[in-house]
């Protein structure tokens, strides 16, 4: 399968999957929005699972590409933690709440996608563990935990925050308090923070 081809089926099936939905969508849907036939898809994929499966996938890597773009941006480590979950856990907690049908990809909450959704978390956890390393080496030692361990403790703590946010305020900020009972002082300029201070003075 060219890279060009398999590259345009999933970027059709991440847009009727948004629009539509998993249970909605079937294999025609998808082969018409790629503009391919039915049989041509099929020679390329068994079922819309594996398509499923495989766009999830592709927004993970783009989604990672993301954060380790804003992270070498950011100078700050704890600033740097904080751009990551934003962009791994608020922007796509945002999408959710305006779309069922997005919370379906985002969430990769399906029972045939518990493994994938698994690795999705596994990549990013690599992707902050040098993140938190650095910022281990400024704790007393006997508070320190393995960067790895403490990576995949910050990240589950984040997955649950999905549970209970009511906002991406609210998100933001339990996420803040988060990385500041961890690691110390507050985080600075933490995205949305400005927006809040500005909302509670027009409200005050």
């Amino acid at each position: 399968m060219s890279d060009d081809k398999k590259s345009r089926i999933l970027a059709a099936a991440r847009s009727v999957f948004l629009r539509y939905g998993f249970r909605r969508v079937n294999m025609n849907d998808i082969a018409e929005a790629a503009g391919l036939s039915r049989p041509a898809l099929y020679l390329l994929f068994k079922n819309k699972e594996e398509i499923f499966i495989a766009a999830y996938l592709r927004w993970v890597d783009e989604t990672i590409a993301q954060v380790e773009a804003a992270m070498a941006q950011t100078a700050v480590p704890k600033g740097k933690l904080a751009r990551a979950f934003e962009i791994w856990a608020v922007g796509p907690f945002e999408l959710t709440m305006a779309s069922r049908e997005a919370e379906e990809l985002v969430d990769c909450n399906h029972l045939f996608a518990q493994a994938s959704r698994e690795q999705g978390y596994a990549i990013f956890e690599a992707a902050i563990t040098p993140v938190v390393a650095s910022l281990s080496e400024t704790m007393p030692e006997a508070s320190r935990f393995a960067p790895g361990r403490m990576a995949h403790v910050l990240v589950s703590a984040v997955r649950g925050f999905k549970q209970t946010a009511s906002t991406p305020d609210d998100m933001r900020q339990m996420i803040a308090e988060l990385l500041q009972l961890s690691f110390g002082e507050p985080v600075r300029s933490l995205p949305g923070e400005i927006t809040k201070r500005k909302r509670a003075k027009s409200s005050s």
